[in-house]
Order: C-alpha cells, then sequence, then structure tokens
C-alpha cells in the first residue's frame, strides 16, 4: 500500500514534500516523493490530501493506571505530601478502577499519535491481563519497590517473575527500581546486573524533587523524615547527589533511563554522559511542580540521549478543575515554551527516535526509513500552513489517523 500525503516528517533532517510512503504488512518499504514512488499493479493507493505524516510517538515514561488520579491533587505540595496522597488514593482503589483508569490512558496515547509507550507497571499482573484490549505497542517495566535490609531477594523474585511474563506479551520488558529512596543500593546493583544478563532496560526515577535532593545531600527534610520512620537505613544520605548515590550503588545497567534529572551538579553530568545513560524529561509533570530549569542545553552539550515522557496524570490539573490528557504534543510544546532555542528537529527527534535509542530499538521505530516498523501517524496541513514542523507542534486535538505495526488502529476527525 502507498499513502500519499501534502508533506511527511521521516526523521530529523528530512521533510518530503508531496511524499510517499509505502509499507507491506508491518514493515515500511520505501519513503520519498510521490514521484519516484509509483503504484505497483492492483497496488492500494490511498490519498490523504492536505496532511503531515510523521513518525509515531514513543513514551518514554508513563503510568497508566495512575489515569484516573487526573485532577484529584493540586500543584504546590510539597513532593513527600504528594507520594502520602498518592499511596492513599492507590490503596483506595479496586480492580476494576485500575483497570480502567490503564485502557483510559491507553486510549489518550493512540488519539494523540503515540505507538510505543515505556509504562511503569505498579499492579503485577495488571499488564498481561489489559495488553490485549490495546493495538498500543505497551513496553512494560515491573515497578520494584523495597527499601530495607533484605529486601532485594524478594525484589529479583518479582522480577524474574515479572520479565518472564511480560517479554512474551510485548517488544521490549524492563524493569523499574523506582528508586535510590525506595530501592537499596544492595538491590539496585542486583537489579542492575540481572536486567544486563537478561539483556532488558530499566527505568528509575533519580533526582525528581527537592525533597530527595534535601534527603542526599544534607540529610534532613520531609522525605528523609518519611523514608527513616518507614524503617529505611538511612546512613547512605551523606553529602553525595542523588544521581552520585545511584552510580556509587552500581544500580546502572547497560539500557538505563534515569528519569526527571531534575536536580544535578556538575558530576552528574559528567555521568550521564560517560555511562551513555538516557535521561527521560516530562515537561508538563515539570512545570506541576514547579522544579527549576530543566537542564536540556548542559545534558545535550555532554551528548546525552533524551527523551520526552508525559508522565502520569497524577502530577497534571488542578483538583475539581483542569483534567488534562497524555498526549505528546502538548509535552512537547510545554518544552518548547520552556526551551525556545532549541530546534523543532530535536524536540522532535525527543518525542520519537530517542526513546527508541533507550531501550536500543532505533532500528525498530522512531522514524519513517525503509525497513522500519510502520508506525505512523498522520494531521491535516491545511493549505494556508506552510511550515511543516512547527505545524506538527502546534497540533491539537485528535490526530487524523494512526497506524501501528502496519496496522491502522485508529482514525478521528480534527
Amino acid at each position: 500500500m502507498i499513502l500519499l500525503a501534502r508533506a511527511i516528517w521521516s526523521c530529523k533532517g528530512r521533510i518530503i514534500i508531496n511524499g510517499a510512503l509505502r509499507i507491506c504488512d508491518n514493515v515500511v518499504i520505501a519513503v520519498g516523493s510521490s514521484i519516484d514512488i509509483t503504484p505497483l499493479k492492483d497496488e492500494p493507493v490511498v490519498d490523504l490530501g492536505d496532511s503531515i505524516i510523521l513518525p509515531a510517538f514513543v513514551n518514554a515514561h508513563c503510568h497508566l493506571d495512575y489515569t484516573g488520579l487526573a485532577g484529584r491533587l493540586n500543584p504546590g505540595i510539597s513532593f513527600a505530601d504528594w507520594i502520602d496522597q498518592i499511596v492513599e488514593i492507590k490503596r483506595s482503589l479496586t480492580v476494576d478502577e485500575q483497570e480502567s483508569s490503564w485502557i483510559r490512558g491507553s486510549q489518550m496515547l493512540i488519539k494523540s499519535g503515540c505507538g510505543v509507550v515505556f509504562n511503569i507497571e505498579s499492579v503485577p499482573g495488571l499488564f498481561s491481563r489489559m495488553i490485549k484490549h490495546t493495538p498500543l505497542q505497551v513496553c512494560p517495566f515491573t515497578e520494584l519497590i523495597g527499601f530495607k535490609d533484605g529486601d532485594d531477594e524478594s525484589l529479583v523474585h518479582l522480577a524474574k517473575r515479572e520479565l518472564s511474563k511480560n517479554s512474551s506479551l510485548s517488544i521490549v520488558a524492563g524493569l523499574a527500581p523506582h528508586s535510590p529512596y525506595t530501592t537499596t543500593s544492595k538491590a539496585l546493583n542486583v537489579l542492575a546486573g540481572y536486567a544486563d544478563r537478561e539483556g532488558a532496560p530499566i527505568a528509575v526515577h533519580v533526582s525528581e524533587s527537592d525533597d530527595e535532593w534535601a534527603m542526599f545531600t544534607t540529610g534532613a527534610g520531609a522525605l528523609y523524615d518519611k523514608m527513616k520512620g518507614l524503617g529505611r537505613r538511612m546512613t547512605d544520605c551523606c553529602a553525595k547527589s542523588p544521581i552520585q548515590h545511584f552510580n556509587n550503588s552500581g544500580g546502572a545497567a547497560i539500557r538505563t533511563l534515569v528519569v526527571h534529572a531534575n536536580y544535578l551538579i556538575s558530576e552528574d553530568f559528567d555521568f550521564l554522559a560517560k555511562s551513555g545513560l538516557s535521561v527521560v524529561h516530562c515537561p508538563q509533570s515539570h512545570s506541576w511542580f514547579g522544579h527549576p530549569e530543566f537542564e536540556y542545553s548542559r545534558l545535550a552539550e555532554k551528548g546525552v540521549n533524551i527523551c520526552l515522557g508525559t508522565d502520569s496524570l497524577a502530577s497534571s490539573g488542578r483538583a475539581n478543575s483542569e483534567i488534562a490528557e497524555l498526549n505528546m504534543f502538548s509535552e512537547m510544546r510545554e518544552f518548547q515554551s520552556r526551551n525556545q532555542e532549541v530546534d523543532v528537529d530535536d524536540i522532535l527527534e525527543m518525542a520519537t527516535l530517542n526513546g527508541a535509542k533507550a531501550i536500543g530499538m532505533e532500528g525498530q521505530f522512531g522514524q519513517l526509513r525503509e525497513g522500519m516498523l510502520a508506525n505512523f501517524s498522520f494531521i491535516p496541513f491545511p493549505s494556508h500552513l506552510s511550515d511543516v514542523k512547527e505545524t506538527i507542534i502546534a497540533h491539537e486535538g485528535s490526530i487524523s489517523g494512526l497506524f501501528i505495526n502496519g496496522k491502522h488502529v485508529f482514525s478521528g476527525k480534527c
């Protein structure tokens, strides 16, 4: 099949005007000018008219099962208090509420052009029950929390069980040791080693909040008091940044996604670059919490692979008021509003290819090139507009259509 469009954003640096995309089964066969790609005998041709075809987004960090928490928490509370509220709400959720939340989140991502999402699975077994109900390519990262001495054995058991089960149901399955403050140093190290032996990526929340920063650098603060009260041994909180603590713990696997990295010192930039770790930035959640400006330029100058994610709807909107949606277009716009010097090509790449790079699958998705999976969406490109990249960033509402793994999974009106 050939799809024609007024423009194709294939990848960074490649825009094709009056473009054609040929796919066969689930693979991209050719991308180029409609003059050069002509139909074979009996080959279907779909003319999308004034549209832009672009790679389906890769959402590098999400909590689908938190979708139902949208608007239930107000910004402005401390991170430690936010955790308390999240834990309390999660305890009250029924299985039906967890499942409907997961599905509703996946539907939001589909209608906004997402093809792949790295989802933190905090409820064992939820992914395996729900994946059959969505065409979204969900990469499950099993959440692992154990902050007491001796927890590493039970965490490895859970990791082995879930990774074995989830790997057969997804293109990639990973592990998510929650954070350095909720996972012992020994567990971080053991889980990283296990992930490497299994060829699995890991995702870890690191240096997300000022409370976490205070806990590790000063041995004080609300989060320090909370974790100490829960029985965590606090002798590792001694004037090290959270990133340095993670480094000293040996928590980095070969493919590691450091989620957030909002509070950094010079040594942290060097470690992230030299270790080849990826950083996931979630712009709207970042703004909701009121964190300092994300250090994009310094990270990019060091060559760190930076991806975009939506995080969860537990950190968006306001209680009893605005309800946000999981939407990568919105994340790109939020990032652009705070980083206007960054080329739009780079922003688009953070929302597509860079996520694939983070898990070693840049040859499979994140671009529209020959031999890659046919994961792409298309949006309107009205005749009075001429800037392809800015039109993509500015797009609001539902996409016009989405293909995942070569299948037309969504059609919408914009």
